[in-house]
């Protein structure tokens, strides 16, 4: 109806101050549209034409399938943690602590994270996590420590987790995650070591 009135009002306009139209008159009305007013004083919406729309809509899929996905830089690849299964070396810093390597086996994972020393001790702290659909009763590593140059200065075998069988409380369930015992050397400070880990025990329930 709004727009009806504006037309007439257009037409009313148009014939009081030009009796006679020597052509086709274009219009814009207030909400944006535009209309064609003939000298018989009939009237049609303009529309864009069918080349007009097909190049608009081309471009904007052009704009839209153009983006790249982003891919990981050199760096963000470089800060990854070692992930092993097997037993494999590697290099343990006092000077610049960090997470050490993360080792898996039977839906489990472990991490060795920064290590520290105190009164005489070399101390790395572990994190577990259970990624099976099992509990978890027990987990062993075997861990060597060797100094900058590989030269081997202990091994020991060390059980991060151990629960116990049928008390619930104790088991380490699916999908969580649990702190590890800490891996422990006495050893004098030096700035480097090289470790080697193996996961020799995995207990499911």
């Amino acid at each position: 109806m709004k727009t009806t009135t504006q037309l007439g009002l257009f037409v009313v306009a148009l014939t009081t101050v030009q009796p006679v139209w020597a052509a086709d008159q274009t219009v814009t009305l207030e909400d944006g549209r535009q209309v064609i007013l003939h000298d018989d004083f009939t009237w049609q919406y303009n529309q864009p034409s069918t080349k007009t729309l097909a190049s608009e809509h081309s471009h904007s899929k052009t704009s839209v399938t153009s983006q790249a996905v982003p891919l990981k830089t050199n760096s963000e690849t470089q800060n990854a943690i070692p992930l092993v299964t097997a037993s494999k070396a590697v290099n343990v810093s006092l000077s610049k602590p960090k997470n050490i390597q993360q080792l898996s086996n039977s839906g489990v994972d472990i991490l060795l994270q920064a290590p520290q020393y105190t009164d005489g001790q070399l101390i790395i702290p572990t994190m577990l996590t259970n990624q099976g659909s099992k509990s978890v009763m027990s987990i062993a590593l075997r861990v060597t420590l060797n100094n900058a140059d590989n030269q081997k200065i202990e091994s020991q075998d060390v059980t991060l987790w151990r629960s116990i069988k049928r008390m619930p409380d104790t088991y380490f369930r699916a999908k969580t995650q649990q702190k590890g015992k800490d891996i422990i050397f006495t050893v004098p400070k030096m700035n480097d070591y090289k470790i080697q880990t193996e996961i020799i025990d995995v207990e499911l329930w």
